[in-house]
């Protein structure tokens, strides 16, 4: 009997946390599949009725910079979704912040966004088939990093430091460098010259009639 008891409790443990599991892996119904795809978010979700699809450009927003968001709302079976479609920005844990009515045009529903600030944010879309729907999708917006053109100049600039660097030293290692020229070695045994002598010049002679 304890045996029993014993058993079933462990299935009964087992099965709980296979749910609680299940519950965590598997998206909420409501929720909107975002993925990146190249340079945009795809956002995709479906329910036995409606289909949703959209893209949000450029796959990583920054603030201060407008995104632009298109969605597409389709029928599973039925005549082609018409009706309008509302969207709604806010940063996590504001709700309804920035809220837009969106009509059909020729790229489906579409609007533009520019974040204020970065962090996690909410879009929120609600429309209307066989009964209202809302449906939720998350994305985040990021400080803007260093520019790919900065790094290419940054990289040019080591590169011509670098190739100058090696210029310099070929250079230096090609040229000879001249030794000073010593004076010649008098040759052994030879006298030093002799200065010229210089003869004194002549007395002029003494007249004796001067001292008389």
């Amino acid at each position: 009997m304890r045996q029993s008891r014993r058993s079933t409790f462990l299935g009964w443990v087992v099965a709980t946390c296979l749910l609680t599991l299940h519950a965590v892996a598997a998206p909420a119904a409501d929720q909107i599949k975002v993925e990146r795809r190249n340079e945009v978010l795809a956002l995709s979700w479906q329910d036995a009725e409606d289909t949703l699809q959209g893209v949000i450009t450029p796959a990583e927003p920054h603030p201060g910079e407008p995104l632009r968001l298109t969605l597409s709302v389709g029928n599973i079976q039925g005549p082609p979704f018409e009706g309008g479609v509302t969207v709604a920005f806010s940063q996590d844990g504001v709700p309804g912040q920035v809220t837009r009515a969106l009509k059909r045009d020729a790229a489906g529903w579409s609007t533009e966004f520019v974040p204020p600030e970065p962090g996690a944010w909410d879009l929120d879309v609600r429309f209307l088939t066989s009964r209202p729907k809302a449906v939720h999708a998350k994305f985040t917006v990021s400080e803007p990093g260093v520019p790919l053109i900065v790094w290419r100049t940054l990289l040019g600039l080591v590169g011509m430091l670098v190739l100058v660097g090696v210029l310099r030293a070929l250079t230096q290692r090609e040229v000879p460098v001249k030794s000073p020229v010593e004076a010649p070695d008098a040759a052994p045994g030879e006298p030093p010259a002799r200065a010229p002598e210089v003869e004194p010049s002549p007395t002029p002679p003494v007249d004796p009639r001067a001292d008389r």
